[in-house]
Formats: structure tokens, sequence, C-alpha cells
């Protein structure tokens, strides 16, 4: 029985890693409120890392610039770096930790001059009635968007925990 129980946890674990290492396309378009479409960010996942380097904890980044979205590539690895058009867009690196549910990206809106990054449960476990260990996993989300025109950022999760708040976006490098 311990056999058959440790076989499937590794083989879950072995799952999840290979999920979270996958590119995605993803939109923010479930809304059906005109001025929630109006704040909506359309964005592109690049990368949902199962890491987070030791240097960087929770954060969310606004990377407006090529030198430095470069070195945010070097500091998380990247085997190949997704080309950007830094005339018209930007790449948000957000980072975090979550319940052995794990998180996805939910949504990203525009609120002023904030960006709001909501995380929410991955989707088929959303309506289901399922206990979360407190077991914390390292969560990297890589995020290529047009440019927002926002100064600040706010990373919220499905509990409405407020993880940051007034980040600011990353300046030039010189």
């Amino acid at each position: 029985m311990k056999k058959c129980f440790s076989c499937m946890l590794v083989m879950g674990l072995i799952f999840l890693l290979a999920a979270c290492n996958t590119k995605e396309q993803a939109t923010s378009s479930n809304s059906t409120d005109p001025v929630e479409e109006e704040n909506q960010v359309e964005f592109e996942l690049l990368f949902q890392l199962d890491s987070i380097p030791p240097e960087v904890g929770t954060s969310i980044s606004i990377v407006q610039d090529e030198k430095l979205y470069t070195t945010w590539a070097d500091i998380f690895g990247f085997e190949s770096i997704p080309p950007i058009d830094f005339e018209t867009e930007e790449v948000l690196f957000v980072t975090g930790y979550s319940d052995g549910c794990g998180r996805e990206l939910e949504k990203i809106e525009k609120d002023g001059n904030t960006l709001v990054i909501t995380l929410n449960y991955p989707e088929d476990i959303r309506e289901k009635d399922i206990a979360c260990t407190d077991i914390a996993l390292d969560n990297t989300y890589v995020i290529k968007m047009k440019k927002t025109e926002t100064t600040k950022g706010k990373l919220i999760d499905i509990n409405r925990t407020t993880y940051e708040e007034d980040s600011t976006v990353q300046e030039k490098l010189q």
C-alpha cells in the first residue's frame, strides 16, 4: 500500500513539473461588463516556471528595456529568450508562492496607473471541494503584453490576499 501511494505521489509530482514548464498562450477576455473589459489587458504567457531565483522572492516587475529583459532572462535561466519589440511591448515578471493546489494567471487589468495581476487555482479544481496542503510552491510567470503605460503593480490571489502592492516599473539600464 505504501509503495502504491509513493508511486502515485511521484507520478503526480512529475506531472506537475511537466505541466508547469510548458509555454502557453492566454488572453483575458472572459468578462461581459464593458467597463471591466476595457480594463482587461491582453497578454501572452511566455513561461510558467516552478522556480524562483533566491535573489528575487515575491515580486512584480514590468520590464520595458531589452538589456534589463536579457538580464532577467539570465537570472531565471531561460534556455532561449523570446523576442520582444520594446517599442510597443513590455514583459511582466511575476513571482510568488502558492499552496499545494498551485496557482495560475487568471487575469491582468489596469486600474488607473496600476497593473493588477490576479492569480487563481487551476481551472480544473476551482469549483471542487479540495483541501490544499500548506506546502509552499514556487511560481514564476513571464508575460508579454502591449505597453500598458502603468507605473505600479499589484499582485493578488483568489483569496484576495495581497502579495505585492505599489511595485514600481523597472527603470532602463544605462
